[in-house]
């Protein structure tokens, strides 16, 4: 039994499936095409809207945290950093974050700054479809360890309007509006606004983080003539501001300064269309496009990215044994780099392109399905390193109705950024060091290596997803990845004492390079258990092994030692609880224990920490929310930040209310 606030049918139906029933629901993260998620042969996770909502998180990094295999780490009140199995940096690149299939990893590091998804309502989202391991195959170059797909809520599926207002010491304040207007019988429109504004954190030696605010306004269009035709249009502005923080070192004694008050400035828009056509149950096939436009400022960068991407997908059946998709698609990306004090690129301008087709046969074995084979490849070309192929086999058995086992292997490349690219020089004012008895200015001088390649990576996993009685469901996947060429800084000579600038200083030369190979393997389970009708529970657990070195003849600089190895814990355990304590009251807690880590060269404690959630309906369309946040200790520290944020910010205890109405 459910007891959403949602109105809309097709929501509520959702909300009152057993277990079971949402390990059959339907996913598309795995094959571009829709299949039930107890029969994938991949490692993939759902986070459903009920999930999000019970769980208490303010915004979708904290809600990530439900899912097994990703790490984390909050570094301020508005920075977050996500990975998945490993390779954790503040670039975060080695996976692809999409909304609705539109990617927002940016174009100079190519990773996600989460603080530009903060306005983006958690109302608003229908689910996160999470797959661990490669996806290249289906999505391209950067998806090595990953894809996380947060899907939206159609048009269709809202009614009416929807107020969402709150605060408290973290979460300081925030507000959403949206109203959905039926325009046919087959079209609805639903426009939207949010904002929100986030507190103050401390930190090290009397330094105090950074507080945020920002908004969002936008609109979705959907139509479904109900004869084979979906059409769904989305555009939005969003825009925060927050002060940044960080150290810098000037040119002038005492050299090194803490920045606490540098303004930070963060403007994106994009439109988003797609089209599907369904032939018939068997054969379909979808035009997606989108352009985006990000404007961001802050004292380290400042860049302008223009992204235009478009694709085709084709699926269908051939005969009785074989399910076909394949595509095409192109992208985009044109960027301008403001030079700064700490970084400066030459050229400030550039541009990339990528061109890709895949294709990928369902081979059923056998009469009854019970055997499926799954076989496939995407093929592209980057103008950074040139053709790229990423192939990947996998073999499902469907045991019965309950259980499946699986197995996969799988090729991917993350490709270098523009950031990373052969025509990029860098000039970073970092740190002070003491020679002799004067303390000097660092002044790291770095390139990238002419003719960069990709980085490469195979994974190799095996899983099974089951049933049982009395509410029960399991899900268990073990994998094992060999990583080459990845992508690190290296010593280019002995640093030097000189006047270049107009002080001395001492210059350290540097040199991109793919000068690094890992190995990791872990394994993750799920559990999740429908004790009794109003009760729930959700266990998950993921460990991880990861071993990086340098090839022979090459040595890290001596801010970047191996730490990629130990920064991303080996054990992380989640227990969420669901009390329905009566029709109209919810009572959920939700333990976490993240392992120790190392970042930056700074061990970061393993810690236990506990959210809890009570939310009382007193009438229909109305639910009231109380949320408690990192309850176990007053404050503790996830992150020590690495060159571009060397300054440690801690995460507090912290409490917040939630108006919610429907109208």
């Amino acid at each position: 039994m459910s007891f959403s606030t949602r109105a809309d049918s097709e929501m509520d139906a959702l909300l009152n499936m057993s277990l079971e029933e949402l390990m059959e629901q339907k996913i598309s993260i795995a094959t571009k095409s829709e299949k039930s998620l107890s029969t994938t042969a991949a490692s993939v996770f759902v986070i459903s809207a009920d999930d999000i909502r019970r769980s208490g998180a303010a915004n979708i990094p904290e809600s990530l945290r439900m899912a097994p295999g990703l790490q984390v780490i909050q570094v301020n009140p508005h920075d977050w950093n996500v990975s998945i199995r490993g390779l954790n940096d503040q670039a975060a690149n080695r996976f692809l974050v999409l909304v609705d299939g539109r990617s927002v990893s940016g174009n100079f590091n190519a990773g996600t700054y989460w603080r530009e998804l903060q306005g983006m309502p958690l109302e608003s989202i229908e689910r996160i479809e999470i797959i661990r391991g490669s996806g290249g195959t289906i999505w391209g170059v950067n998806a090595m360890n990953g894809v996380i797909n947060i899907i939206t809520r159609s048009a269709l599926t809202t009614k009416d309007a929807q107020l969402t207002a709150g605060g408290g010491s973290a979460q300081q304040d925030f507000g959403r509006f949206d109203y959905t207007k039926k325009i046919t019988e087959n079209a609805s429109v639903r426009g939207y606004g949010t904002y929100y504004n986030v507190a103050n954190a401390k930190g090290d030696k009397n330094y105090n983080g950074s507080a945020g605010s920002g908004w969002t306004n936008g609109a979705r269009f959907d139509w479904n003539n109900k004869q084979g035709d979906e059409v769904m249009a989305d555009a939005n502005w969003s825009e925060n501001d927050s002060e940044e923080s960080g150290a810098l070192t000037s040119l002038k004694p005492p050299y090194t300064q803490t920045i606490n008050s540098q303004p930070f400035n963060h403007q994106n828009g994009h439109f988003l269309t797609r089209w599907e056509h369904h032939l018939n149950d068997k054969n379909y096939w979808a035009i997606r496009s989108f352009y985006d436009h990000t404007n961001r400022k802050d004292f380290q960068i400042q860049t302008k990215i223009d992204v235009f991407d478009v694709d085709f997908t084709h699926y269908f059946s051939l005969g009785e044994r074989h399910n076909l998709t394949w595509g095409t698609g192109y992208r985009r990306a044109n960027d301008e780099i403001g030079n700064t004090l700490m970084v400066k690129l030459n050229p400030t301008s550039g541009n990339t392109d990528i061109f890709n087709v895949f294709a990928q046969d369902e081979i059923a074995l056998d009469e009854n399905k019970q055997w499926i084979f799954t076989l496939g490849s995407k093929f592209e070309y980057h103008t950074l390193t040139g053709f790229e192929t990423e192939p990947s086999g996998s073999l499902s058995w469907h045991v019965n109705d309950k259980h499946t086992l699986w197995t996969s292997v799988s090729h991917a490349v993350r490709v270098p950024s523009r950031g990373q690219s052969s025509d990029a020089t860098y000039l970073i004012y970092n740190s002070s060091r003491n020679f002799g008895n004067t303390e000097l200015p660092v002044i790291v001088q770095g390139n990238i290596k002419k003719g960069i390649g990709a980085e490469n990576s195979t994974t190799y996993q095996m899983g099974w997803r089951g049933a049982f009685n009395q509410g029960l469901t399991a899900d268990a996947t073990i994998f094992y990845t060999n990583y080459n060429d990845i992508i690190r800084s290296e010593a280019a000579g002995e640093p030097t004492i000189n006047n270049s600038l107009g002080i001395p200083a001492i210059i350290s030369p540097w040199l991109g390079n793919n000068n690094l190979y890992a190995q990791s393997f872990g394994t993750e389970l799920s559990l999740n258990w429908q004790a009794t009708e109003w009760w729930r529970n959700y266990l998950s657990y993921s460990f991880l092994n990861m071993d990086v070195k340098p090839y022979v003849g090459h040595t890290l600089t001596f801010y970047d030692p191996v730490g990629l190895e130990h920064s991303t814990p080996q054990h992380q355990v989640s227990l969420r609880t669901n009390f329905n304590v009566t029709q109209d009251i919810d009572f959920d807690v939700w333990w976490r224990y993240t392992d120790k880590i190392i970042t930056n060269q700074r061990p970061i404690a393993g810690y236990f920490n506990t959210d809890t959630r009570i939310a009382w309906r007193p009438v229909k369309g109305l639910e009231l929310s109380l949320i408690g946040q990192n309850l176990i200790q007053t404050q503790h520290l996830e992150y020590q930040g690495d060159l571009f944020q060397p300054q440690a910010t801690y995460v507090s205890r912290g409490i917040y209310a939630k108006f919610n109405w429907q109208f």
